[in-house]
């Protein structure tokens, strides 16, 4: 099984799902990652994210289609946004996964965290999704396997808000930097 990303009409990557776990499971003691999502709890026992879903592996990826090339002032047009795309363990959010993406269920909000593990954890990136419909869940899993079976969820959004937070030398926070998108009406919300 491979997770397919198409960017514009004639380039595909492939990534093995294998090896995205694989790097995932590498990278397992340097972050914690964590969904929130309205109304499906997952089974993380962390005391800030208790009863969210522990992500595995996730991408995203956003393309401005450009053509500096024609001599004709570079213009840009509306962003490509593609599906926001997260794997974890199967679980008991999986049911509901399932029954959202089969019904085309509307999700109010989505919340993704990215913390750094250690003495003080810092969540370092949130990105934070309005109006969110699962549009894919891929179940996986094999004999040969080391690991329980997981699925791969996808779910495309009208808004979102991405916050990283700067750490300083002492490892505090030193400031946030912030990006907002309206998909639908392509501006900054």
């Amino acid at each position: 099984m491979c997770l397919r990303i198409h960017m514009g009409s004639s380039y595909t990557r492939c990534f093995a799902l294998s090896d995205i776990y694989k790097s995932a499971r590498e990278d397992i003691m340097a972050q914690d990652m964590f969904i929130k999502i309205d109304g499906i709890e997952g089974e993380s026992l962390d005391a800030n994210h208790k009863n969210e879903i522990q992500v595995l592996a996730w991408n995203w990826d956003v393309a401005q289609h450009s053509n500096m090339h024609s001599g004709s002032g570079g213009g840009s047009g509306k962003a490509s946004v593609s599906d926001f795309c997260f794997a974890h363990y199967i679980d008991k959010a999986s049911p509901n996964l399932l029954s959202y993406c089969l019904l085309g269920k509307h999700i109010k909000n989505v919340q993704f965290v990215l913390r750094k593990a250690g003495g003080d954890p810092l969540e370092y990136l949130t990105i934070k999704f309005t109006d969110v419909i699962i549009t894919r869940v891929d179940m996986a899993g094999s004999l040969e396997d080391e690991t329980r079976p997981r699925e791969e969820i996808r779910f495309s959004f009208t808004k979102m808000t991405q916050d990283y937070v700067m750490q300083n030398a002492e490892g505090h926070k030193s400031g946030v930097i912030s990006a907002n998108y309206d998909v639908k009406a392509n501006m900054h919300s």
